[in-house]
């Protein structure tokens, strides 16, 4: 859903009711001492756990990523059945999956992760499967193979530019068989929130 000049915000555009899938590449912030105020951090401003639930209606929506820092981390203070975190929010506010990280992720470690994870749920169109395939990928692939798969991407010209730019470096470092990110800080910090199907 673009946000333009035309639309007040997010919570006030007219195709957010009917939207299948939401995603948000941004920076996003847990706040410990007051979890509803946890949010993510939009052009036009912040939009919290509590505006969440208070404005979204996604009755419609099967997935909503959030390729943010630290959108998974719930509060774990509250000794309810419930847990305040912004999947909970949008899980409340109707959405039946919700993807998000658990801690700090790198911006193109993240581009990358996406991108596939997009093609594999084109793919097989089973929202966990697409994200532990993307993941295994991202894990399992050399710096080799993603020059090849990024010479064919769908990334932006600017991301494909970067990118290139990182992995021959890289391929000077460490070899062209090298694993780039092989450690799960790259790709596990993301996880399926829902029904996951």
């Amino acid at each position: 859903l673009p946000v333009d000049d035309n639309s007040q915000t997010l919570t006030q555009h007219e195709k957010l009711a009917t939207a299948h899938c939401l995603f948000f590449f941004c920076h996003g912030y847990f706040n410990p001492v007051s979890p509803l105020d946890s949010g993510l951090q939009l052009a036009d401003g912040n939009l919290t756990v509590a505006e969440i639930i208070a404005h979204f209606r996604l009755d419609n929506c099967r997935l909503v990523t959030l390729s943010a820092c630290e959108t998974g981390i719930p509060d774990f203070s509250n000794i309810s059945d419930e847990y305040n975190s912004l999947p909970y929010g949008f899980l409340l506010a109707g959405s039946t999956n919700v993807v998000s990280t658990l801690w700090k992720v790198q911006s193109s470690t993240a581009a990358l992760l996406m991108t596939k994870f997009y093609e594999e749920l084109e793919q097989q169109n089973h929202i966990t499967l697409a994200l532990q395939t993307a993941q295994s990928w991202l894990r399992d692939t050399t710096i080799e193979g993603f020059q090849a798969w990024l010479s064919q991407s769908k990334l932006s010209l600017a991301w494909q530019v970067t990118l290139k730019e990182d992995f021959e470096e890289w391929k000077q470092e460490k070899g062209a068989t090298a694993k780039p990110f092989n450690s799960p800080d790259y790709w596990s910090a993301f996880c399926v929130i829902g029904q996951g199907g």
